[in-house]
């Protein structure tokens, strides 16, 4: 059986050797032996190892998501994935797949299902949130800063640590909120609770924070008791959709991302329902240019299958259209998809720490290689600029 997996692997190897040489990329199959690019010179920032023939099968059926698949398999090394990815991000400006990725049987299966996941319902959202915010709490706490905050920060000096850099994030919407300590505020998809416990405690302001994680609803709970906090800032566990009342300013920090095409919309209109006129919605979120748009989101990626499934990058056209058509006035904007690359690479760093403790905490390595892809991933897409993180205010008119 090995030989049969071994000659099949050979053979697909010379045909899907030739679809990845046309990227550059050199292999070295498990027999040792060098496929190099078309330039015949060995390219070893591009190098993949490949561990097991089964790789050339896992490209053939399922491409990108094929690649991921038998890299968390073991199936293959590089020794700088960030570099490669931001090598293959920095090609990714045709608007099409290539025809191969359009074929490939699990790539078709794949993205079938990311259409029901990403339609936004009530159902599909909760269950698309628990999948990945519901793993463990003490997992999360292995790579993310002391405050828990799981998006991007802002470095202000080459020195500033993660936690620093978490919270000049966290400040800087504050401040374009301009809100004061009379302000009612909402925090949709708040997350471990960094943004409402800052605005509750340096503010003074009463905070309604919005969670569909069960785990971060306990963790954010406990953190409410032990600063006391509770009569500040009122945690539910509920869709932001069945929130009622009215505001002074409404954040969401890289959540719009999970509420799919059809319902940006809907997520500013009822964002606009909930706001005072003149009230402020303090938006960041990551991005994708617009030129790729179309295609990207009938696709179904590594991200939307293995880490955030139902998960949906908008392009900022896409955004400011569905604000504009819910009443709202843009005031400021601003790009921090540099500082998202160096907040990944702390992640990442932190992460590969604590490997031990990871697999202590019952994961397997194959979570661990899952992660570190993710991680991989996207710092090459952040410094490739084939994705932006955007920070965004607006205006109830």
């Amino acid at each position: 059986m090995k030989l049969i997996r071994k000659l099949f692997g050979m053979a697909l190897s010379n045909i899907l050797g030739k679809k990845l040489l046309e990227e550059s990329i050199d292999i070295i199959t498990p027999d040792g032996q060098s496929i190099l690019s078309r330039t015949n010179t060995s390219n070893a920032a591009h190098t993949l190892v490949v561990n097991k023939w089964s790789f050339f099968w896992d490209m053939l059926t399922g491409y990108d998501l094929g690649l991921a698949e038998s890299y968390i398999k073991g199936k293959w090394d590089h020794n700088d994935l960030t570099s490669l990815f931001k090598y293959l991000a920095s090609k990714t400006a045709d608007n099409n797949l290539p025809s191969i990725g359009n074929i490939a049987p699990k790539k078709m299966y794949a993205r079938l299902v990311q259409r029901f996941k990403s339609t936004n319902s009530i159902k599909w959202a909760k269950r698309n949130i628990s999948q990945h915010y519901d793993m463990s709490n003490d997992f999360f706490k292995t790579f993310l800063d002391p405050s828990m905050t799981y998006s991007c920060g802002i470095f202000e000096t080459s020195t500033s640590s993660l936690e620093d850099a978490q919270y000049q994030k966290i400040n800087t919407l504050i401040e374009r909120s301009k809100l004061s300590s009379s302000d009612s505020i909402l925090d949709i998809g708040c997350g471990w609770g960094s943004l409402s416990t800052t605005i509750a405690s340096n503010h003074g302001a009463n905070v309604t924070a919005v969670t569909l994680s069960q785990r971060q609803y306990e963790y954010f709970h406990n953190l409410l008791k032990k600063n006391d906090l509770k009569g500040n800032v009122d945690l539910q566990i509920t869709d932001y959709r069945f929130i009622k009342g009215q505001f002074d300013h409404i954040f969401s920090v890289e959540m719009l991302e999970a509420v799919g095409h059809k319902g940006t919309q809907e997520f500013f209109q009822k964002c606009a329902s909930l706001l005072k006129n003149g009230g402020t919605l303090q938006i960041q979120v990551i991005t994708i240019p617009h030129s790729r748009y179309d295609a990207y989101k009938n696709n179904c990626d590594f991200i939307q299958k293995y880490i955030f499934p139902g998960g949906l990058l908008l392009s900022l056209e896409t955004i400011k259209h569905a604000a504009h058509a819910a009443g709202f006035t843009i005031y400021n904007e601003s790009s921090i998809g540099l500082h998202y690359a160096k907040t990944l690479s702390h992640w990442r760093k932190n992460f590969m720490q604590n490997y031990d403790t990871i697999l202590e905490l019952g994961f397997e390595a194959t979570d661990i290689r899952r992660f570190l892809y993710y991680f991989c991933y996207c710092e090459g897409a952040f410094l490739s600029d084939a994705i932006d993180d955007h920070q965004l205010s607006f205006r109830k008119d």
